[in-house]
């Protein structure tokens, strides 16, 4: 595990906020206004893919984003998971 991993999970148990990345991912999502695979996230922000996986678990989680279906992904054709973020 990374040490940008262990520090974002420390931060999330203690005081039971989202860290840097997660909130950059939940704001790109926002901003996008559409639902997005974790690949199309990871090519659009730059992200490693494995922050973008852990980070978004981390916001399914937390209730900030939810899963809304699955579709081919842009990138790579396959069938992938959809998130966005939860409206409040």
């Amino acid at each position: 595990m990374t040490s940008t991993s262990i520090e974002a999970y420390k931060q999330i148990n203690n005081n039971g906020t989202v860290g840097q990345q997660a909130n950059e991912i939940l704001n790109f999502l926002k901003f996008k206004g559409i639902p997005m695979t974790n690949k199309e996230i990871q090519k659009s922000t730059g992200l490693e893919i494995s922050s973008v996986s852990g980070r978004v678990n981390d916001l399914k989680k937390h209730g900030k984003v939810v899963v809304v279906g699955k579709r081919p992904c842009e990138i790579t054709g396959n069938t992938a998971t959809v998130v966005q973020p939860i409206k409040l």
